[in-house]
């Protein structure tokens, strides 16, 4: 999770007392029996205090703290508002960072998880090769009774078994295969599809969804803070990965579409086209059904946002 650069939590403390004072206001700020006195009739009042001059005098003072406290009201909501919006942009663009610091391919583990799938299966498909060979040269007793003698070493001894005749002929002819050793670690037959992680400061929740090739098709990322505000980001993408480009230096020309839900309630909609040659068109639509397009030049090339009309 990122390195949160401002408090969140007492801005939304901030934004609280605000919005508690501003009711106050509401009322004038009034509690308790003062309350009660400056509500009453004039006639309970003059009861209560005994005194006509009084009563007025008293009433003449409740209206006037009330009505200059409820003027108040809308400039208290306000400030409160400016405060919770300041600390929704900031926990936006440190929830942005976060995602955008390779979160789901590191820490949900996918990558290590498809690299030892793909080591496993290759031992695998090596060891019933190397099975299946030495079954074919009559070498299978001979190894399952000395599982740790080198074929090699077993065939270079001066009585070399009548295997080792076929052995070397392969050998030489570079069609004996390797005997691939021992088993590698075997991972599990489902791979990880979530990651959660929480601390102090909030909580971050990711999951993926795979298609048959274990694939990653959507993924979604949400970041909470202790106060419960939220930023969810959710990618979902067009196809299986388009790998283009030379050997080495390829680049994924799948297009995808992100639906980000910001702290503040707002969402934004971005579809991202990628052209065969890296290149590629960004358009983000917010809730009002506003636009804004951004094109890129290459693969390794930033976005740059496009002017918009000046009339």
């Amino acid at each position: 999770m990122a390195d949160f650069s401002i408090d969140y939590s007492l801005l939304q403390q901030v934004q609280q007392k605000m919005h508690s004072l501003a009711d106050q206001a509401d009322s004038g700020g009034a509690t308790g029996a003062f309350k009660e006195m400056g509500e009453a009739s004039a006639s309970d009042r003059r009861g209560t205090l005994g005194h006509a001059g009084l009563s007025t005098s008293f009433n003449l003072f409740y209206r006037r703290s009330s009505s200059r406290t409820k003027d108040a009201k809308d400039g208290l909501n306000q400030l409160a508002d400016m405060f919770a919006s300041v600390a929704n942009t900031f926990f936006d663009a440190d929830a942005q960072l976060a995602g955008s610091a390779g979160l789901m391919g590191q820490s949900i583990g996918l990558s290590d998880w498809r690299n030892e799938k793909a080591a496993h299966d290759e031992w695998v498909q090596d060891k019933s090769d190397w099975d299946a060979y030495l079954e074919k040269i009559g070498a299978t007793d001979y190894f399952a009774e000395h599982p740790d003698d080198s074929i090699r070493m077993v065939c270079t001894s001066p009585d070399a078994p009548a295997f080792c005749s076929a052995w070397k002929a392969d050998d030489a002819a570079g069609t004996a295969p390797i005997n691939p050793g021992d088993e590698p670690p075997k991972p599990s037959e489902t791979p990880p599809t979530s990651y959660s992680y929480e601390d102090s400061k909030g909580k971050v929740d990711v999951t993926v969804e795979l298609d048959d090739d274990n694939n990653v098709m959507k993924e979604t990322q949400k970041i909470t803070s202790t106060d419960g505000q939220s930023y969810t980001s959710t990618t979902v993408y067009d196809s299986a990965p388009k790998m283009v480009g030379p050997e080495g230096d390829q680049f994924d020309a799948r297009d995808y579409t992100i639906t980000t839900d910001y702290a503040d309630g707002s969402t934004t909609t971005t579809k991202v086209v990628i052209d065969d040659d890296g290149s590629g068109t960004m358009t983000e639509t917010d809730d009002d059904g506003e636009t804004t397009v951004s094109t890129r030049s290459g693969p390794d090339a930033d976005w740059v946002e496009e002017d918009g009309d000046d009339d």
